[in-house]
């Protein structure tokens, strides 16, 4: 309970930063002069435009776009499908006086993988009127996985294979307090059936699961004063949130959550961008395997091959990436991170910590508000690797 009231803590102590923004911050016009390198070497390459038109519909300020989709996760496979990007711009007539360019975006995918899994999900940043901001992910996943154990000791040697039947709607929705700070609460509410697949020879199973449902809400803070919501080149963005999975009977799980998730983005030289994130998270209760913190996957420290190979109540991980426009649509990003789980303060070592490294690709599939598709490779500890793909940035 100390360390979750920490983390209240550290909200309260950035009431300093929400305030209007000094004279200093520069105007986003100014600061996404790199999208609009990269326009006019669009305008260059016309096979590439043409191309694209065929996927692209535009009226106004709404626009959207349909792909077919060719990903690749070390735990899904090869996977085929579709992909859509809807995108609704600020309504504001001086577009060079906006100091935060913040469009709603709504990035759906359909798939189906060599590993059978489907994958139905919805991502979704909507900036809506009255200053009220919704971040939320809709999911509907069946997954043959594996199950490594809980602890940061986890090798992947003899895993237990099961069956996930997933789905899950989490988010936050805040209220703009300043132009740059947002007060409202998160939410968690999932639907998840797992069925083990047998025991290993060594009698290692899947712990014994509950209630499928669960339902989580609490407080969340945001402090956003990034240029572009999309690809920033300036500016941070600091979100600190709780949340409480209340029983419904007896014999339920019943735990709670607190997180905090900084980032920092800052122009090199010319179009050379450095991004960072640090993040961690604390949880305490009865709580189900498949809801605990965990490490690797497509945007937390990418190179660890199974989201499920590291899991416990605590996580902390911090990365970084260098990003790079090459040409025409096309930028690469190279990038690494450390982070590890622990159960509780007594088993923090430093000599069980995770690494990663890796590099990438970045398509342009919005040149106007710098939507990227992105295709990663990344490297971590034990050998794990992985190849990812997917639209925006991992963070």
């Amino acid at each position: 309970m100390k360390k979750i009231l920490t983390l209240l803590l550290l909200l309260l102590s950035m009431y300093g930063y929400c305030q209007e923004p000094d004279s200093t911050i520069i105007s986003t016009a100014d600061t996404l002069s790199m999208a609009s390198d990269s326009v006019q070497a669009t305008e260059k390459a016309n096979i590439i435009d043409r191309v694209m038109q065929h996927f692209e519909y535009r009226r106004g300020r709404f626009s959207s776009k349909l792909y077919p989709s060719l990903g690749f996760d070390p735990a899904s496979g090869l996977s085929l499908g579709a992909l859509s990007l809807i995108i609704i711009e600020p309504n504001n007539k001086e577009n060079k006086k906006i100091r935060f360019y913040r469009p709603t975006s709504i990035s759906s995918l359909a798939s189906y993988s060599t590993n059978n899994w489907l994958n139905l999900k919805s991502d979704m940043v909507i900036y809506a009127t009255h200053g009220v901001m919704i971040n939320a992910n809709l999911q509907y996943q069946i997954s043959p996985d594996k199950f490594y154990g809980i602890g940061n000791d986890t090798l992947n040697t003899n895993p237990v294979k099961f069956d996930m039947r997933d789905f899950q709607f989490m988010g936050n929705v805040s209220k703009e307090l300043t132009p740059t700070c947002f007060l409202g609460f998160m939410f968690d509410i999932s639907n998840r059936k797992c069925k083990s697949l047998g025991a290993n020879e060594d009698g290692f199973d899947i712990p014994e699961l509950k209630n499928p449902v669960l339902f989580g809400l609490g407080p969340h803070f945001t402090f956003d004063r990034r240029d572009n919501v999309n690809y920033p080149t300036h500016g941070e963005l600091i979100t600190v949130g709780f949340k409480y999975f209340a029983p419904y009977n007896e014999n339920a799980y019943s735990f709670h959550a607190a997180e905090i998730n900084m980032r920092k983005y800052m122009r090199l030289y010319k179009d050379f961008i450095l991004a960072t994130q640090i993040f961690w998270g604390i949880s305490d209760g009865d709580i189900p395997f498949y809801s605990m913190y965990q490490l690797g996957g497509m945007t937390r420290m990418r190179g660890i091959s199974n989201k499920y190979i590291y899991i416990d109540k605590n996580a902390y991980y911090a990365q970084a990436e260098l990003r790079k426009h090459i040409w025409s649509r096309f930028s690469a990003v190279i990038f690494g991170g450390i982070g590890d789980t622990y159960t509780s303060s007594s088993d923090f070592e430093l000599k069980s910590i995770k690494y990663i490294y890796g590099a990438g690709i970045r398509f342009q599939s919005d040149v106007k508000n710098n939507i990227n598709l992105r295709v990663d490779y990344g490297r971590g500890s034990f050998g794990d690797s992985g190849v990812y793909m997917t639209m925006r940035e991992a963070f």
